[in-house]
């Protein structure tokens, strides 16, 4: 029996008799979707239960307090604390944790470049407690040059102009102008200026966002809508404000002058966005801004499954828009996605798809340079795709995970990137773990399984094949060859591979309890001991076979019933409906076929979210009675959305479930 409900001050009231067999689902979230599938395992074990993300405030940690790493110290990055992050065709060349950017800071946020008029090149950084600002002309050699203090926050950002650095946060003071000039010969910085006009606007800044062909700069967020825009032209150590458009809450955006085609000599705002804080009506707003007084919007492009879209970046040639959507992993879809749209027509932009590589970890920011997209995506670090294969569904083809130990949706690890250096290196900025300075290398080789194995014996000695083939210009070594599997919380095992022809590797499964699924990577060294990791994620059941009993995608009525004898609820009863979207509930059900699953009430698309929400009682959703008889180890199988974080009394429901 699966229920939930508000709670009620004396006794809660519980639905009357369950048939035996029977699911029971009496939900009084705000909202709840269902679909339900039982398998029955055909083994002998436990069964694995997930559980939702609970937010930023959950996933906040304490900053690593640790030895970084340089190649120039001359320490090998094996068996160092460097050592522990997984990469593939990355090359770790610097890292700084937060003690030695800023010893009072807490925690880093985003990040950016800046190349001297003599060609220099230096990563800032922004921290809790103000921006740092690094040299990294040497990427093995990086060094701390200079740190300005600014208002103390979790987020604060940068951008470049020129010789000059501006840096807002939402802790207020407006926007810091830092004066650069004296880096390379002094190794110092110095504060000019904070701007804080207009002075019906708030102090506090979200993101920033830098024209350098017109010289204008955006600020957003901070608690206000809208483009806030200055003009550095006359002086940049004293931004102009012109103007602010307003009709929308804009989170991040990407400003381009565009040079020739038929946009020529136009200033085009890509804006990420929406209505409530960017959280309704969530997506891209192109805005032309080439008449500061009068911006217009030239259109809005949603996607499916979008939360909240929250940072794009262009492509070079002025075509594709690539969008990361930071709450729709772990929510409505379950593996990192990107979206991709086509601008080529401003006033008209379509939806081309989305692409993954499989990772379960939250997008978070993107940039392209060139024929590469480049990744920040949290808990997995950064992601490197290969745009010159598929501008639409581009590989993965480097990494280097920053968060060792876990891939799941939640905000920790790398928060920015920035990958502009005219000599390749690439700058990361780390939440909890600071700066790192990277080098891009082509991979080591490819992965090719052509026939993974359904399920693995729990006993082990499952085998699988795999072809590891060198990429252009590189020579394998075979007895680097390996295999690393994992399992639970705790379980891994790492066994070398057979060689058995040609690129053609063998490798075997260990033993893995029953029902767990297990995570599985291939690696190799070249002759020169480079290391190569495969970038694939590839899992598999340990489970000797299944076979489903029941499957129901709710599209025809199958026997469950919504409401029952009992039930108390005044509002949001169960309904078997196509779901209307709203801030607390998605457009769309999880099944790939139909549109139709049980909702706990069904209001209208771009409802408040309390407009249909269960109140006054319990609400009931009862399965059919289930033969279960003569089966091993069944096991019931649901996916559901659940909210419970708004609304006036947040957190406060409930949902039990029950079998019988």
């Amino acid at each position: 029996m699966i229920s939930a409900s508000k709670p009620v001050p004396q006794n809660r009231v519980l639905p009357g008799p369950v048939l035996p067999g029977s699911v029971f689902l009496g939900f009084v979230p705000l909202k709840l979707f269902l679909w339900v599938i039982i398998i029955a395992y055909i083994v002998v074990g436990t069964p694995l239960f997930a559980h939702d993300d609970d937010g930023k405030v959950r996933d906040r940690q304490k900053p690593y307090r640790g030895p970084g790493w340089r190649e120039v110290d001359g320490k090998p990055i094996e068996g160092s604390v460097a050592g522990t992050f997984d990469s593939n065709g990355v090359t770790l060349r610097s890292w700084l944790p937060l003690a030695q950017l800023s010893a009072p800071s807490t925690s880093a946020n985003s990040c950016w470049g800046y190349i001297s008029p003599a060609g220099r090149e230096y990563a800032i950084i922004g921290l809790s407690d103000g921006t740092a600002f690094v040299d990294i002309t040497n990427p093995g050699a990086a060094v701390v040059k200079a740190h300005i203090p600014g208002p103390t926050s979790l987020w604060r950002d940068v951008r470049v102009y020129r010789n000059f650095c501006y840096a807002g946060s939402e802790g207020g003071s407006g926007v810091q102008v830092i004066d650069m000039s004296q880096l390379d010969a002094l190794g110092t910085v110095t504060l000019v200026n904070s701007v804080t006009a207009p002075a019906t606007t708030t102090a506090a800044t979200h993101t920033l966002a830098l024209d350098e062909v017109s010289g204008f700069l955006y600020r957003a967020g901070g608690g206000a809508n809208g483009l806030r825009i200055y003009d550095l032209n006359a002086n940049p150590a004293a931004p102009a404000y012109v103007n602010t458009w307003t009709p929308i809450y804009v989170h991040e955006m990407m400003i381009k002058t565009f040079t020739s085609g038929p946009y020529a000599n136009r200033q085009i705002a890509f804006c990420c966005g929406g209505a409530n804080n960017g959280n309704a009506n969530t997506g891209l707003y192109i805005v032309d801004v080439t008449d500061k007084a009068n911006p217009v919007q030239l259109s809005y492009t949603t996607y499916p499954n979008a939360r909240y879209c929250h940072q794009g970046w262009l492509d070079a040639e002025g075509k594709y828009f690539y969008i990361d959507d930071e709450l729709d992993e772990g929510a409505t879809v379950s593996v990192t996605t990107t979206i991709v749209v086509d601008v080529s027509n401003l006033n008209a932009p379509t939806l081309t798809g989305t692409f993954t590589n499989g990772n379960t970890a939250i997008g978070h920011n993107l940039f392209v340079n060139g024929t590469k997209l480049y990744e920040a995506n949290y808990r997995s670090g950064m992601r490197v795709f290969d745009l010159a294969v598929s501008r639409t569904n581009p590989p993965e083809v480097a990494f280097f995970d920053t968060y060792p130990g876990s891939d799941s949706a939640q905000f920790n690890g790398l928060w920015n990137l920035w990958p502009f250096f005219p000599s390749g290196t690439v700058i990361g900025s780390d939440i909890e773990r600071g700066l790192f300075v990277w080098k891009i290398a082509p991979p080591l080789a490819t992965y090719v399984v052509a026939a993974p194995p359904a399920s693995i014996n729990p006993q082990g000695g499952t085998t699988i094949d795999v072809v590891i083939a060198p990429t252009a210009g590189q020579t394998l070594n075979p007895a680097t060859a390996k295999m690393t599997t994992t399992w639970g919380t705790t379980g891994t095992a790492t066994s070398a591979m057979t060689l058995l022809s040609g690129n053609a590797y063998r490798a075997s499964f260990p033993a893995v309890a029953c029902l767990l699924t297990a995570t599985y990577k291939f690696e190799i060294a070249n002759t020169a001991g480079e290391l190569s990791i495969d970038t694939a994620t590839r899992t598999v059941l340990s489970a000797v076979g299944q076979s489903v009993i029941v499957s129901s995608e709710f599209e025809v009525a199958d026997g469950w019933v919504g409401g029952v004898v009992g039930d108390t609820a005044v509002s949001g009863i169960w309904v078997r409906a196509d779901p209307a979207g709203t801030i607390a509930q998605p457009e769309n059900d999880h099944s790939a076929v139909g549109t139709v699953c049980w909702v706990t009430g069904n209001g209208v698309v771009g409802g408040a979210d309390g407009a249909v929400d269960v109140d006054g009682g319990t609400t009931t959703l009862l399965s059919p009675v289930i033969n279960l008889a003569g089966l091993d180890e069944p096991t019931i199988e649901y996916w559901y959305w659940y909210s419970n974080n708004l609304g006036g009394a947040p957190n406060t429901d409930s949902m039990p479930i029950e079998l019988s």
